[in-house]
Order: structure tokens, then sequence, then C-alpha cells
């Protein structure tokens, strides 16, 4: 019979409640595993929705010996997926043929797996035969019962921090990038009122051309935020060029070098096609030419012909434009989420930001082959959950 000190377990708990992080928790939760039941093997997988597997987070020290890390559970390949997607306790005093038909080669004798909600499961086992009584099994859904709660709490922790930090950057926009436009617009008005010369209602028309766009930024901000929703298989040069149509590009020029299927959310990504689209007009003046194409992973950096685009597997997309660059100093800082206060880039760059990252994409920033600004966009190693914070 297993072993519970009730001890070991009030301090486990008082410990995940003042846990800020999710990897904190999954930490402190299987520390605690071998004191608390008197038991070697404990793990915690946690559910990511975009690849809709558990992977693992924790583990036990002697977990870590005896397992050949890392294990990911999928539908239809183990226990543990069945009692998650159930959301059902399962205990197994001794493990027989038809329940290891999953891992027949598993040293595991006896466990209680223990689903977390949408949050993924904690597995407890033995390699020795045990019996789980109801006393034990009724602490132990205890246990994960706290885990969870802890989860939950850092969960709206850290949406709080989000919310915080979207705030800071309304305040930074409306402090800075909305003030110098409209100063520009009321300089040229009042230079209408004393001259009559209404040749400085240009200037004026693109400060509010400028405060609209900032606005539509904001409210795109605000109203979605970031998040990646519908993920589907999309022709790089047919959302391209439908961005490029709805974008305000005057008589700027479009060279589509080649395409590739992209797998991404089609909405976020014409905000990626067209924020980059607008910083290279801003940049570059209104008859930039900008090109567009994928990266292959065999060193190719572009695709000038439908018979390349067969060789080598695509790894992502560039847009480069033929401006007049980006001062080295500022190229490590460019795409910081924070470097839009106080700069000329507005929300733009920060949105491309914040979206590529939510597709666990990365993104980079060089110069093109014209010296103009050169930003990539390539598969990334990055978790692609938004409360994955490790």
């Amino acid at each position: 019979m297993v072993a519970f000190d009730l001890d070991s377990f009030e301090a486990v708990t008082q410990q995940l409640m003042a846990a800020e992080s999710e990897r904190e928790i999954c930490e402190i939760a299987m520390s605690g595993i071998s004191s608390v039941f008197d038991v070697p093997l404990g793990a915690l997988w946690l559910y990511d929705s975009d690849a809709s597997e558990l992977q693992l987070a924790a583990s036990t020290e002697r977990a870590d010996e005896v397992f050949d890390w890392p294990v990911t559970y999928r539908p239809g390949n183990s226990l543990s997926w069945e009692a998650f997607e159930q959301d059902e306790v399962r205990t197994y005093s001794e493990l027989d043929d038809e329940q290891r038909q999953y891992n027949e080669n598993s040293p595991v004798s006896s466990e209680i797996i223990l689903p977390l909600a949408e949050y993924g499961v904690i597995n407890i086992g033995s390699l020795a035969p045990v019996t789980f009584d109801g006393e034990t099994l009724r602490l132990a859904r205890m246990y994960a019962t706290h885990v969870q709660a802890a989860l939950q709490k850092a969960e709206r922790e850290h949406d709080l921090r989000v919310q915080r930090d979207r705030m800071e950057q309304f305040i930074g926009v409306v402090s800075h990038d909305l003030r110098n436009p409209l100063h520009v617009v009321e300089g040229r008005l009042e230079l209408v009122r004393e001259t009559g010369d209404l040749s400085h209602l240009e200037d004026a028309e693109e400060g509010v051309a400028r405060m609209e766009a900032l606005i539509d930024d904001l409210l795109t901000l605000a109203k979605k935020g970031y998040a990646v929703e519908d993920r589907t298989a999309i022709s790089l040069d047919t959302i391209v060029e439908q961005t490029w149509e709805m974008a305000r590009t005057a008589d700027a020029t479009l060279r589509v070098e080649g395409s590739a299927p992209v797998f991404g959310d089609q909405n976020r990504l014409k905000q990626v096609f067209e924020n980059l689209f607008r910083n290279a007009a801003d940049h570059a003046g209104d008859d930039v030419t900008v090109w567009v194409g994928p990266i292959l992973d065999d060193g190719t950096a572009e695709i000038d012909t439908a018979d390349e685009r067969t060789e080598g597997r695509v790894t992502g997309f560039y847009v480069a434009d033929d401006g007049p660059g980006i001062p080295s100093d500022e190229l490590d800082s460019l795409l910081s989420v924070d470097s839009f206060s106080g700069s000329d880039t507005g929300l733009g760059l920060s949105i491309v930001t914040q979206i590529i990252d939510a597709h666990g994409w990365d993104i980079s920033v060089t110069e093109s082959r014209a010296g103009g600004a050169r930003f990539e966009v390539t598969d990334g190693t990055k978790q692609v959950s938004p409360f994955h914070s490790w």
C-alpha cells in the first residue's frame, strides 16, 4: 500500500500557490512526488493545443533514470492520453498485457494517471506492484487539484501581465506616436490661417493618414491581440498579392519571386504582410520596389523561376525592399516588442513580431540585395501555445 505524508503535502501545496510560472509549478509538483506519496516515479505533461499532444514538462529524478525521455503522448498512443481526453482518473495496481499494448517494454508496474483538466496529466507510479486504496486515490486527486489550481492562478496572472503590457503600449502610442502627426496637422492648419496658402493642407492630410494607420493598429491590438486561430495551408504568392491590393502602396512595385505553401492563420499573415509593406513604403518612399519569396534549407535564399521551386525544403519566406536600409546599430532592437515606443514604426513591426511569435516562427532583419531592408521569417523552435512560458 502507498504511504502518504500529510506534512509534505501541505508544504508542496504552499510552494505551488507561491509559484509564479508554469515551469516552476511543474518542477515543484514533481519534486514533491517521492516525499508525499513514497513512490519513485512521477511525470507531468502539458497539453499543446496547436500540436494536439501532451508534451513532457517535468519529471522526478528516478523517472529520468528509468525512462528514455522525452515521451510525447498523442491520440491513440497511451493510457495517459485516454485519461486526459476523457478527464478521468485511472489507477493500475498492476498493468496487464492488454494495458501494456502501447508500450510492452514499460518497466512501470503500478500507476495513477491524474488529468489536470485542459492543462495536461500527472503520472505517479512504481516499478514494483503496489496497491492504491481509496484513501490514497482521494489524496492523489487532491494533489492534482492543487497543481491545477496553481496553473490556473499562473495563467490568470499571465493574462493580467499581457493586458498590462498592452495598456503600456497604448499609452506609448498615444503619448508619442499619435501626438507627433497631430502636431503636424495643427501646425499646417495654423499656417493656412496665417498665409491662406492651401498647399499646407497636403502635409496636414499626411498627418491625418498617419494617425488613421496608427488607430487601425490600436484597434487590431485591442480587439484581437495576436492570437493564432485557424491554421491552413496558404499559397505564398496568393496571400501576398491579395494583401498588396489592400495595402496603401501608391506607386510601389511588387515582385513575387516564386511561391510555396505556408501553414498559418490567413488573417494574421495578411496583417504581417500589410505591416511589412507599409513599413517599406514609409521608409523607402511611394515608389519602393518590394520582393517576396520563399527561403530554402539548401542555402538558396531566393527562388527566381518556377523550375527551381522543387529544389530544397521551404523553411520560410522573405520580404525585401530597395529602400535606404537599416543602420547596423538598430538591427538587433528593431524587432523588439518594446522598440516601437518613441520610433517612427508605430505598432506595425511590433504587431509583426508578435504574430510571428504566436506561430512559433522566428523573424530577423538584414540587408537586402538592393541595400534596403530584408525581413526573413523562418521555422522556429518556440512553443506556440499562448501560455507556454518556457
